[in-house]
This record gives structure tokens, C-alpha cells and sequence, in this order.
């Protein structure tokens, strides 16, 4: 899949491009916790393991995005994440990946087509073992490649999409002997071996415009293992309608109610018939002010019982001011709770980004999980110019029951 992309990326630098842009960050890293030597959540979880301690660990990331139009119907767009880091208890699955993009869009007037093609690349000293859905060795990642096909076609009030996905995981497993009964990872006493896995995605959806701010679809989502067995096979048939309103040029409400049926070996009977229901209401006052609220139920229909029972419900509300516009960036205050009890993903925050003189802003942010952590970050960041700027962050992240750990940055960011 990297030669492919490379390729497209040579062939791309043989058209003609005009509206060329290069997006470039950089930052440095240095991590500190008060973690003790917990092989569980070290990554790489390795014979060295127990040489990682609590002192501070480097690390630097660097990602840059290249974009630009070959024609006006055509456009592009490459993306390289490189991030490294010296092992630490760092809640990562890998100390060095690299995540290569490439995308190539399509849109005229009601057609728009997508092509997308991943690489993502993890150096097998510094990732971690995981027990992987549908895999029963203990992998490695090595390498994960996909493919992505994106459709949309309107014709006359009759709207069709078709998303599709191929994914090809590249992964290392442990051969256990009979009389091995602990987990090392440790290549000189334990044999290894190289696999992949493969999975498909695919999502059509037809809907009909009844009128202006009524819409009606159908839906069918189907995965495909592609392996010898097909336990994870799953189909899903559905449809439902939506309901879009922009009541004015300051407010805008949405609904939409689905109704879909799981087929597939792993699912729960009770879980085969669902219902979704979504709502959403946003505001734009003429002050500076602005929001949303959201609210999302899932519901599942049990046959035998005849019984509904409540996945979740999620309460999403978000409330921002905007100020000092005419800065090269505004100051906002952004405030916004979700409440999410069922999967325990109760979350608030308050976000405030400001300018303090010439090119100098700040950006402060405090996140509170109720069940999960609470972070606080402070960033400095100063403007060169509308395209390059240069900043500083501390974040610090409080696990509850397990470790804090303290992240500094300091980066650079280029536009050009």
C-alpha cells in the first residue's frame, strides 16, 4: 500500500497542480508521571520493561499535509504523521508509528466520488501485544493498510451513497508451546510468526425527498470477515427518516429516527431489532453567542420478551462566545457538558482561547470524566504571520486509580 501511495504521489507531481498548499507542525515532547513499573501498561510490555521508570521520556511528532487542485472537478491530498518516543507509561499502543494519507476527490455539480488509500506503520521494538477482536493469538501490530471508496449522487429528489472499505491488518504472534504458560515477549526463547487479517466494509443508503425538510431512506450496512470463518460476518438492514429545518439564518433543528436489524452469529438476539432516535437544536444570537444542544437514544427490541430495552442515551449541550474579532484569531469561550451515563462517558469542559498582544494568544482548556480522568492543558502560542506560528503546551491528565502523567510541548507550525 506504500508503494501505491508513492506512486500516486509521483503522479500527482507529473500533473499540472495549481492552489497548492503545504500544511507542516512540528513538536518536541517530554513526558513525566508518577506511574511505578507496571508491565501492563507499558507498551512494548518486553523483556526491558522493567528498565522503564518514572523519569522524564523525549519524544517528537511531525505531520505534514500537502493539498492542491489538478483540475477544477479534481483535487488532492497527502498526509504523513511521524511520531516517536522513548518508551514510557504513556497510555500508547506503539512508541513509533508512522501514518501515511492519500486522498484524490471528484465533485461535480451532484457527484461526488472519493478514493482514500491508508498506511500505517508500527516498529515492532516499540509496540505493545493486544488481544485483537477475532484473533485468538496475542498480535503485534506490524502494519494496517485500507482502501476507502466514497460515492454520493443526487438525482432529482432521489439521493444515493455508497461507502466501502477494505482493510488489511499486517500483524506478529506468539507460538505458544504446551508448557509455556506466561506471556514474554522475548524472540530468542519464544517462537513468532506473521499473519494477516482482513475485513470489509460497505454502507449503501438511498433516501427520497418528501419535501423541502422531510427525507425518507433506506439503509443496508454489511462487513465481511474474510477469513476462513465468518463469525464476525454482519449484516444490517434499516431505514428511517430525517427531518432538516433551517427555521432562520440564527437557528436550525434536525431530527432523525432509524430503525435497523443486526444479523450476525456474535449478536445478542435481544440486540437484532434497534431503534435511534437523534434531535438536535443550534442558536446563533447576534451577540457573539452561539450553541447547540443534541440528544441521542439508542433502544433495542427483544422478540421473545417483548420487551424495548435502553442501550444509552447521550445529552450533548455546547454554549461559545466569540470576542476581540478583529484579531488575527477571535478569543471564544467554549463551554459544553455530555452525559452519557450508560457507557460511562460522562464528560465536561471549558475551553478559552485569547489574544494577549501583537501575534500572542492563549489557549486553556480543563476536561472533567466523571468515571475516566480529568486533564488540564495551557498552550502559548505566537503568530509570525497568519501562516507561521510558534507555541508551548503543558497538559497534565489525572487517570483515576491508575497515574497521572504530565506532557510538555513545544512546537512550530507552517503554512505555506
Amino acid at each position: 500500500m506504500r508503494k501505491i501511495i508513492i506512486l500516486s504521489l509521483f503522479f500527482i507531481l507529473l500533473s499540472p497542480i495549481y492552489s497548492l498548499t503545504n500544511w507542516s507542525q512540528f513538536s518536541l515532547r517530554y513526558f513525566m508521571t508518577d506511574a511505578q513499573n507496571d508491565i501492563e501498561i507499558v507498551t512494548g510490555a518486553s523483556q526491558d520493561a522493567d528498565k522503564i521508570n518514572t523519569e522524564g521520556k523525549f519524544g517528537l511528532q511531525y505531520e505534514h499535509e500537502l493539498s492542491g487542485k489538478i483540475s477544477d472537478k479534481i483535487s488532492f491530498s497527502i498526509t504523513d504523521d511521524i511520531f516517536f518516543s522513548e518508551k514510557s507509561h504513556e497510555r500508547r499502543n506503539s512508541f513509533l508509528t508512522n501514518d501515511l494519507k492519500f486522498g484524490v476527490l471528484y465533485k461535480h455539480e451532484t457527484t461526488y466520488l472519493k478514493l482514500k488509500l491508508n498506511n500505517r506503520y508500527f516498529n515492532s521494538g516499540e509496540t505493545k501485544y493486544l488481544i485483537l477482536p477475532g484473533i485468538a493469538q496475542n498480535t503485534q501490530k506490524q502494519m494496517v493498510n485500507s482502501a476507502v471508496l466514497h460515492f454520493r449522487q443526487n438525482i432529482g429528489k432521489f439521493n444515493f451513497s455508497f461507502y466501502s472499505s477494505l482493510r488489511d491488518l499486517e500483524y506478529k504472534y506468539i507460538v505458544l508451546e504446551d508448557d509455556v504458560t506466561t506471556f514474554r515477549d522475548d524472540d530468542d526463547e519464544l517462537e513468532t510468526s506473521n499473519a494477516s487479517d482482513y475485513d470489509s466494509y460497505t454502507n449503501a443508503k438511498l433516501s427520497y425527498q418528501i419535501t423541502n425538510h422531510l427525507t425518507v431512506f433506506s439503509r443496508l450496512y454489511y462487513k465481511d470477515d474474510l477469513n476462513q470463518s465468518s463469525v464476525y460476518d454482519m449484516k444490517s438492514l434499516g431505514g428511517g427518516f430525517q427531518y432538516d429545518n433551517n427555521i432562520d439564518l440564527f437557528s436550525s433543528f434536525k431530527a432523525e429516527v432509524q430503525y435497523y436489524n443486526n444479523i450476525s452469529e456474535i449478536i445478542n438476539d435481544e440486540q437484532d431489532h434497534n431503534m435511534v432516535t437523534q434531535i438536535r437544536y443550534s442558536k446563533r444570537f447576534g451577540n457573539g453567542v452561539s450553541g447547540f444542544v443534541s440528544y441521542i437514544n439508542r433502544s433495542c427490541y427483544d422478540e421473545e420478551t417483548s420487551k424495548v430495552y435502553r442501550v444509552s442515551n447521550m445529552l450533548r449541550v455546547h454554549a461559545m462566545y466569540s470576542y476581540s474579532l478583529g484579531n488575527l484569531n477571535n478569543s471564544y469561550i467554549l463551554a459544553g457538558i455530555k452525559l452519557n451515563p450508560e457507557n460511562h462517558g460522562t464528560l465536561g469542559f471549558i475551553e478559552q482561547n485569547q489574544h494577549l498582544y501583537k501575534g500572542f494568544y492563549s489557549t486553556a482548556n480543563i476536561k472533567y470524566s466523571l468515571d475516566l480522568f480529568t486533564s488540564y492543558s495551557l498552550k502559548m502560542e505566537y503568530f509570525m504571520s497568519n501562516l507561521q506560528s510558534i507555541w508551548i503546551k503543558d497538559e497534565f491528565i489525572d487517570y483515576y486509580g491508575i497515574h497521572k502523567q504530565n506532557l510538555i510541548f513545544i512546537g512550530s507550525t507552517i503554512i505555506f
